[in-house]
């Protein structure tokens, strides 16, 4: 599911109404491509250093995660790298690694919560203003943990994985009549233009539905990626988007997961929460510019985290569409040229390949000026991996 990671990008966001024009700052290369730093004490945070226009709430406390469960976080920014734009999609995963099983929760960007430093404001700010170590803070103080890995992208690297995966089947729900051409309720194919319009649409406030849109996508996007073998594709894919992505999730991390991901494809190990309407209520932010942001019941809230962590903790037995996505995987690697295994001091050799056409941005997106994708190389995939199955404890060895 890291790959929940490259792929959730693709909720990268770009509004399609109109809205103020978003925060954005050019990215530091140390703001967030640093490893996890290491942890200082939990109830520290920084004061506010603006006057909250709501009362700050009390830091939530700690959760309580057992050792093989890690924190995984996937941010979709509505600006191109190399600026660090408001993240308008922000989705958490907790990721059991002994057990294969992963609980994704998406939160909407215009949550208000108090950011360490700052004051209360959108969750989607932390970013902008801080890089990822504010993010961390914000979500220690708000929801008690931190990301151990995570991922930050942009609308041009969604719309690229969309097409790169031959488009996806969306069934939309609530047409949208004044964007995106027209999508009635219904199936639709979209491509990558087209679905990154679906997944930033704004309705009015409706971020809740936006959200909710979001995580469909995502769904998609990583079911289709473990289909067919096209697993097969992720080396050239990671090194295709790389230099976009802000990541500090690394390539033989990825291959290494890939059994993790073959059984993360089984819907039953795989769960997702959203923070809708019986978490949040809308609130009129008193500046008289009639704009509603959302305001957590923390009760809510802690009991969605606990029901997501508590799915993640449960052994599961192994589904047969684990083994159909094994052997797909099987003969697409089959016909990969020579394996990818690390050199004695542990490094990857070097990738290489031919270049991919120049891509086309979506209509609004302004290419950064010198920033081009990477080559996509011939697909390399390791040995493929045995299927394993569980012992009498859940566990995998």
């Amino acid at each position: 599911m890291a790959l929940l990671a490259a792929i959730v990008a693709l909720s990268g966001c770009v509004r399609a109404v109109a809205t103020p024009t978003p925060l954005a700052f050019p990215v530091e290369a140390d703001a967030t491509a640093a490893a996890f730093p290491t942890p200082e004490v939990w109830n520290t945070f920084a004061p506010a250093s603006i006057a909250p226009v709501t009362p700050i709430p009390p830091a939530a406390e700690r959760m309580a995660l057992p050792e093989d469960v890690e924190v995984w976080l996937f941010l979709g920014s509505d600006q191109e790298a190399p600026y660090r734009g408001r993240t308008e999609a922000f989705h958490l995963a907790f990721v059991n690694t002994r057990l294969s099983k992963a609980s994704v929760i998406s939160i909407p960007g215009n949550l208000f919560v108090f950011i360490p430093g700052y004051t209360m404001q959108r969750l989607n700010t932390a970013y902008p203003l801080g890089g990822m170590n504010l993010v961390r803070e914000t979500l220690a103080y708000n929801f008690g943990i931190k990301p151990d890995r995570f991922v930050v992208a942009h609308p041009q690297e969604f719309g690229w994985l969309v097409d790169d995966l031959g488009g996806l089947d969306v069934s939309v729900l609530l047409p949208i009549r004044d964007a995106c051409g027209g999508l009635p309720a219904g199936l639709h194919s979209m491509n990558g233009q087209k679905a990154l319009c679906y997944v930033s649409y704004l309705s009015g406030d409706d971020e809740i539905d936006r959200t909710r849109r979001q995580q469909q996508m995502l769904q998609l996007l990583f079911t289709k990626l473990v289909q067919n073998g096209r697993l097969v594709k992720l080396p050239a894919m990671y090194v295709s988007y790389k230099d976009q992505l802000d990541t500090d999730f690394s390539l033989p991390e990825l291959l290494l997961d890939i059994p993790l991901f073959l059984r993360l494809g089984d819907p039953q190990r795989l769960s997702y929460y959203l923070l809708g309407w019986n978490e949040l209520r809308s609130w009129e932010l008193p500046d008289n510019t009639q704009t509603s942001v959302l305001l957590p019941d923390a009760d809510a809230v802690s009991a969605v985290f606990t029901r997501a962590l508590e799915d993640v903790l449960q052994a599961s037995p192994l589904g047969e569409i684990v083994l159909t996505y094994a052997a797909q995987l099987t003969e697409a690697s089959a016909f990969s040229p020579t394996p990818l295994t690390p050199t004695a001091t542990g490094a990857f050799p070097a990738i290489t390949g031919t270049p991919t056409p120049t891509r086309t941005l979506p209509p609004g997106v302004t290419p950064t000026p010198g920033v081009t994708r990477s080559p996509i190389p011939t697909a390399i995939f390791p040995t493929p991996y045995p299927v394993t199955t569980p012992t009498d404890s859940g566990e995998y060895p």
